[in-house]
């Protein structure tokens, strides 16, 4: 008689089945459930946001709530050193940022949602962009104000809860996890 699994079960015993220790199990639920996620959600859900940004526009109040994150890296527009940007965003821009040649472009197609520059200086620069572009506020930010709980080249995913409004800019709440989409070689 074969031995058979028992997810209960660690160890062999008398009679003949197997016992599968409990890390076991959770490897494999979580294997398991990473690769449906990979299937159903493909890249939409490898990279994303959640939270939104509030900012009071002249013309009225307005809630951006990005959907995508993705991470560009090249060179910085104004020095030419090596920085990344996260771009939030409520729409898929993944083929227009592919499409892109220089960091300059990697904005271009953003209608609603947010950039945010690190390595650029001492201070996180962002671009907030809502109701179809005709809203936009720019603003910096302490570093600190931004946990990272991922911080490589390949990957961007942290937690920021921003509020500056007292300076007339947005109330920030999201966590996002942006994985590089694309490096570009060109500032401009």
């Amino acid at each position: 008689m074969a031995p058979t699994l028992s997810p209960n079960e660690d160890t062999k015993h008398a009679a003949g089945s197997w016992r599968v220790a409990p890390i076991v199990r959770r490897r494999v639920l979580h294997s398991g459930t990473a690769a449906v996620l990979a299937l159903v959600c493909g890249a939409a859900c490898a990279d994303g946001v959640s939270g939104s940004i509030a900012y009071a526009a002249k013309s009225g109040p307005i809630v951006v709530t990005p959907k995508y994150a993705y991470l560009v890296a090249g060179p910085d527009e104004v020095s030419g050193k090596p920085m990344r940007r996260v771009v939030l965003a409520a729409a898929d821009v993944a083929p227009k940022i592919r499409a892109c040649e220089a960091m300059s472009c990697s904005d271009g197609g953003l209608r609603e949602g947010m950039t945010i520059d690190f390595d650029a200086g001492p201070r996180l620069n962002y671009w907030l962009v809502g109701n179809d572009q005709r809203v936009q506020y720019s603003g910096t930010a302490e570093p600190t104000s931004l946990r990272l709980v991922a911080n490589t080249p390949q990957r961007l995913a942290g937690k920021w809860d921003l509020d500056a409004r007292a300076a007339g800019g947005p109330q920030i709440q999201i966590e996002f996890d942006a994985a590089l989409l694309k490096t570009m070689k060109q500032a401009r």
